[in-house]
Order: C-alpha cells, then sequence, then structure tokens
C-alpha cells in the first residue's frame, strides 16, 4: 500500500537526519497509539459467533514527523504524517477503514514532565475496502472528511520518551454513508520517541 510505503521511507529519513536536527531545536518523531469512538461502519459476525466492529474512530494510529522547541522556550510545535486504520479479516474475507492523517499540534510545557497543546489534524484518503465473503454485504468506497481538531495531554519520561492522552473530533462524508456522514470523534492512549 502507497501510505504504508511512504511512512516507512520518511521515517528512515528522519531517523538517519536525527543527529543533525537536534543541534537546531529539530527532534524526529515516531510514536502509536491505540484509539476507540466514531460510529461502527460495520459488525463483522464470526462463524464462531463472536462479532468484531470497525468503527470511524479506531482503532490503531501510527506517525512520525518532527517537533521543534526553540532553546529556553515554553512552546513546542509538532508536525506528523501518519496511517490509522482499524481491520477485521479471516481466512474467507476481510474488512478495513484507513486514513493518512497529517497534523500540526502546538504545545505549551508546563513543566519538565507535563505538556498541554492541540491543533489541527486532516485525515486524507480515507477508505473502506471489504473482500471475499463481504463483498456481498458491503462495497469499497472512499470518504472526504473535514478538518479535525485534537486536544492532547503528555507527560514525558527521561530525555526521548511520553505517553499522551487525546481526543480528535473530526467528521467523513461519503454518499455510501446513511445520512451521507459519520463522526468520527474518538480518544486515544500513545505513546511517542524522540531521538
Amino acid at each position: 500500500m502507497k501510505a504504508k510505503t511512504l511512512f516507512g521511507a520518511a521515517t528512515l529519513a528522519l531517523a538517519a537526519a536525527s543527529s543533525t536536527w537536534a543541534a537546531d531545536g529539530l527532534k524526529p518523531v515516531l510514536g502509536v497509539a491505540l484509539t476507540g469512538g466514531g460510529k461502527t461502519l460495520i459488525d463483522v459476525e464470526y462463524s464462531g459467533g463472536s462479532h468484531r466492529k470497525i468503527s470511524s474512530g479506531g482503532l490503531t494510529h501510527v506517525f512520525g514527523g518532527i517537533e521543534y522547541t526553540e532553546p529556553g522556550s515554553a512552546v513546542t510545535i509538532q508536525a506528523t504524517v501518519g496511517y490509522h486504520f482499524d481491520r477485521a479479516s479471516a481466512s474467507n474475507g476481510s474488512v478495513s477503514f484507513s486514513r493518512v492523517p497529517f497534523e500540526v499540534l502546538g504545545f505549551w510545557n508546563a513543566n519538565d514532565n507535563w505538556r498541554f497543546g492541540g491543533g489541527l489534524r486532516k485525515a486524507t484518503s480515507a477508505q473502506f475496502d471489504v473482500s471475499g465473503v463481504l463483498k456481498d454485504y458491503a462495497s469499497d468506497f472512499n470518504m472526504r472528511t473535514s478538518v479535525g481538531v485534537v486536544l492532547q495531554a503528555e507527560y514525558l519520561f527521561g530525555a526521548h520518551g511520553s505517553v499522551f492522552l487525546r481526543y480528535v473530533d473530526e467528521s467523513y462524508k461519503s454518499n455510501y454513508l446513511v445520512g451521507g456522514e459519520v463522526d468520527g470523534n474518538h480518544g486515544g492512549l500513545g505513546l511517542a520517541w524522540r531521538f
């Protein structure tokens, strides 16, 4: 998939340049978050009777980018690109909802460990994909997205790591959705690492 290839190449480039950027106040950052919320797009029932719901706010968000803190400043700016997806699969088919979010966030560094902030997010290339027997119940389609708002609190530990809690307010539109629109609002808990 093109999004995964792009993300992998960006990650390698950021890691390779980390020593040069750190001297200028720039730091490459990589992270992952588990997210939940939004609306159910499809409820998949497995042969054993168990269910797996794919939602507009789930499930895994991996990202990479850069952040900048002016020496002596209490403000940090972070810009990232990621891959956010929710997927269910079995031997006879699969279903997924994926998107490529771009985010620009600003943080106020309250002290050496805590920072609080938010910013804007635009989830591009939003796609709902099905394969196998699920083609009898649903079809592939793309979605248009709104510009979303992100609120985030982050606890930094050591010189490189952090854990964060976030909330994202965004929506998706498509003629294939009931009512034409679905909210993608979600919360997330994640880890980030700076080089």
